[in-house]
């Protein structure tokens, strides 16, 4: 005992020692979680961003946002770019500038892909037995 009547405790140092290192150790765990999340989550979706702005303001009057529109002749224009074998090419036809042309393709390539694959099966069908 101290002469004040305060008794001194050697556990109490340790204990603030071990707080210490398990709060850091809990703050070092977590940083590299939250560095992979902040690198992977917007590579996924940055690819896209650009091409679906450009997209819908320059075609989304007439196409829609996800280009899912019906035209006048009763198609829409993700049929007609899955029918075409080059559909970034046919896009030339109005959109000029070859990097928007590009990013606008990137963006829609994944909406094109089930209307081809659906149009496939459509067509296996028409032309089975009768």
């Amino acid at each position: 005992m101290t002469g004040q009547g305060r008794s001194y405790c050697p556990a109490q140092p340790r204990v603030a020692v071990m707080k210490s290192i398990i709060f850091v150790s809990m703050i070092a765990a977590l940083l590299p979680w939250q560095v992979v999340t902040a690198q992977t989550q917007p590579a996924s979706s940055a690819a896209s961003d650009p091409g679906k702005a450009i997209f819908s303001g320059r075609c989304g009057k007439c196409h829609d946002a996800d280009a899912s529109k019906k035209l006048p002749d009763g198609t829409t224009l993700l049929a007609r770019l899955a029918k075409n074998k080059d559909p970034e090419t046919r896009l030339a036809t109005r959109l000029k500038n070859q990097q928007e042309r590009h990013q606008v393709f990137l963006y829609l390539q994944p909406l094109i892909e089930p209307e081809r694959l659906s149009g496939t099966r459509q067509g296996s069908v028409a032309s089975g037995p009768k």
